[in-house]
């Protein structure tokens, strides 16, 4: 980690920090905090309904040609209950996602969307894919200014003075072959 620190005062910072985050790390955050119902992620119903839901789930994370791209299996059912027999079209598939991240503020949010569906070339799985292309920018969405507030601000044992932080804000956020990398500005105030 590369820290810049232009001090603002005796006590204050303005600190500038390049996040490197491996796709492994990215991985097991997006499983614990994306995929909670079961290890799967509902865009369409929930696990109750057994006629009409859609979800992703075992999601692997790498790049690919400069963009995230997410690897996960895609099940679902558009169907109507009928005498207790669901009646209509699903599929199950390995769905390829590859998507560019950006910046706003401290919220990180996806764009140019592409999702696939690999060797399964379906009416059905074409829509789905459609529907998730359009589904996720509002879906996969994450918030790490809180969450690196509460981290940087923790108590630690034998330290004499608290942190405060403020004015999390992502500058940029670049794809390599290894991991994603953040550059974040944030005020530092030591008291």
């Amino acid at each position: 980690m590369r820290v810049l620190i232009w001090l603002a005062s005796a006590c204050a910072a303005w600190a500038q920090v390049e996040i490197h985050l491996s796709y492994g790390l990215l991985q097991n955050i997006v499983a614990a905090q994306v995929f909670t119902e079961d290890g799967r992620k509902y865009v369409k119903g929930n696990k109750q309904e057994k006629c009409t839901f859609a979800y992703l789930e075992n999601p692997r994370i790498a790049e690919a040609g400069g963009k995230i791209e997410v690897r996960a299996k895609f099940s679902g059912r558009s169907a109507l209950n009928v005498f207790g027999q669901c009646v209509g079209v699903g599929d199950s598939f390995d769905a390829t996602i590859r998507m560019t991240p950006y910046a706003d503020k401290s919220t990180l949010r996806l764009k140019d969307i592409e999702v696939s569906s690999g060797p399964k070339p379906g009416l059905y799985a074409r829509r789905v894919c459609k529907a998730l292309a359009e589904t996720l920018p509002g879906v996969l969405i994450y918030d790490l200014g809180p969450d690196f507030k509460r981290a940087l601000e923790a108590e630690q044992p034998g330290v004499p003075y608290k942190k405060s932080v403020d004015g999390v804000a992502v500058r940029a956020v670049r794809v390599s072959k290894e991991s994603l990398i953040l550059d974040l500005a944030f005020r530092l105030l030591l008291r």
